[in-house]
């Protein structure tokens, strides 16, 4: 399956698939169950029944994108004029849903099956006649988007023996160092020291591999002082340190980078799209792992902010990067506007699934930017609350000036929100907990790239 960049002109080689709704006036024979496409041979043209009309959505079609991708038996030309159902579903709509559930399915994602991969290679392309501007630029917003996505979808399926923690730092330096608009700063382990990153450096004590802090810069509105930085979680892989995981615990912890993915991601986007304003993203990375000079539980560590924490679980190591990364964002790069993105902690999957990214934010504003870019992405997100009754127990060690993990059991995606928020600098934050939406069942799925994309570009 090809990836969709363009609209096609009409295609001799391919059938004409069209869609038919209930009540419209069917073909004899058209099969009338939902997404069943009828072939006729002679006339090469097919249709699918799309079911009725006024219950026909974004989401709806996206579906059936992503369903024909995977299932489609020929070539077929996707005659988009024939989708449009009323106004929640226009030309644009549909456009920008074919695109996006066509490319996911095809991506390239890391895979080194030899026997069992299954693809298909029927291609599908799109047709809409004499397409305005503003379609075309619907089919250029959606491409990019997806690109981006996928790239980082890809990061993210890669395994944990060969995605170390150098060698994402120097993919990521590579990618983006192909916009001529983009800054990007590689900190070895060094440069880490120097800038007194403790908490991070303490992560990385038991690995093998060095950690790594990706600074990716971009400069669209010289004369203003106003700037949002990412900032990503990057754990290449994550045992839990001496609060080892057990069972099955463990897999899928290659997907614990995805933050750091992500923001990269979202930095090919605003490349793109060049918006007019001051955007940066902060890669923090490293491997969790155990070794005879790991972090252990009881530790106390010093921030790159000054502040100490004591680490009583070494498993609750994502904030502790993250709060020298969000430190960086705030004090070296003068941002006004922080937003971070982590799959942080597994409450935010009892609370809300794999369903909604969980988000907090320290302004209403921070959250209604967010809630519209969301709605415009056809992406679900659920505002989660800052409060200083989540941050009692964190505040509560009689060593250090925090702890990393409330062991009160109660509302953990909060206290961990709550704990990174001490290291803001009292700066607007907006903090996404992607532990449920980064991975399904295996599956690279990368959620809030299409969002922040858009919170920035728009």
């Amino acid at each position: 399956m090809q990836l969709i960049k363009e609209l096609d002109t009409k295609r001799n080689d391919a059938f004409l698939l069209k869609a038919v709704y209930k009540n419209d006036e069917i073909p004899t024979n058209v099969v009338e169950n939902e997404f069943a496409i009828t072939d006729f041979l002679n006339e090469k043209v097919s249709y699918v029944y799309m079911g009725e009309r006024d219950k026909i959505n974004f989401d709806k079609m996206y579906d059936f994108a992503m369903h024909l991708a995977k299932t489609a038996a020929r070539d077929y030309q996707v005659d988009l004029k024939t989708f449009k159902s009323d106004e929640k579903i226009c030309e644009f709509h549909t456009t920008d849903a074919f695109i996006k559930g066509i490319n996911f399915v095809a991506a390239d994602i890391y895979n080194k099956k030899t026997v069992y991969k299954k693809e298909n290679k029927n291609n599908i392309s799109l047709l809409f006649e004499n397409p305005p501007m503003m379609l075309l630029d619907t089919v250029k917003k959606a491409v990019v988007l997806m690109e981006a996505q996928n790239w980082a979808r890809n990061l993210g399926a890669t395994p944990p023996n060969i995605l170390n923690s150098e060698l994402l730092g120097s993919l990521a330096y590579e990618e983006l160092s192909k916009y001529d608009n983009l800054k990007i700063t590689l900190l070895d382990k060094k440069a880490i020291e120097e800038l007194k990153m403790g908490l991070l450096l303490s992560v990385n004590r038991g690995s093998t591999y060095e950690p790594r802090v990706v600074v990716i810069e971009y400069n669209g509105d010289p004369d203003s002082d106003e700037k949002t930085a990412l900032i990503g979680k990057g754990i290449t892989f994550d045992s839990g340190g001496y609060n080892i995981k057990t069972g099955r615990n463990m897999n899928g912890m290659k997907y614990d980078m995805s933050g750091a993915a992500i923001v990269a991601a979202v930095m090919k986007s605003v490349a793109t799209f060049k918006p007019k304003k001051n955007i940066a993203a902060i890669m923090c990375i490293t491997d969790n792992r155990v070794n005879g000079d790991a972090s252990t539980p009881d530790s106390v560590w010093i921030s790159m902010s000054g502040k100490s924490v004591e680490v009583n679980n070494t498993d609750a190591e994502g904030r502790l990067v993250m709060a020298d990364g969000l430190y960086y964002g705030a004090e070296i790069l003068k941002a006004t506007r922080l937003i971070d993105v982590a799959t942080l902690t597994g409450a935010m999957i009892m609370a809300l699934g794999e369903t909604y990214t969980g988000v907090w934010s320290t302004t209403d504003k921070g959250w209604e930017d967010v809630k519209k870019a969301a709605e415009t992405q056809h992406e679900l997100v659920w505002r989660m609350p800052f409060d200083n009754d989540f941050a009692e127990y964190i505040k509560g060690s009689i060593v250090a000036d925090l702890k990393n993990t409330d062991f009160s059991g109660n509302a953990g995606s909060s206290s961990a929100a709550m704990f990174l928020k001490e290291f803001t600098n009292n700066v607007e934050y907006i903090h996404f907990d992607i532990a449920g939406t980064a991975d399904i069942n295996e599956k690279p799925m990368f959620a809030m790239v299409k969002t922040i994309s858009e919170l920035l570009i728009s």
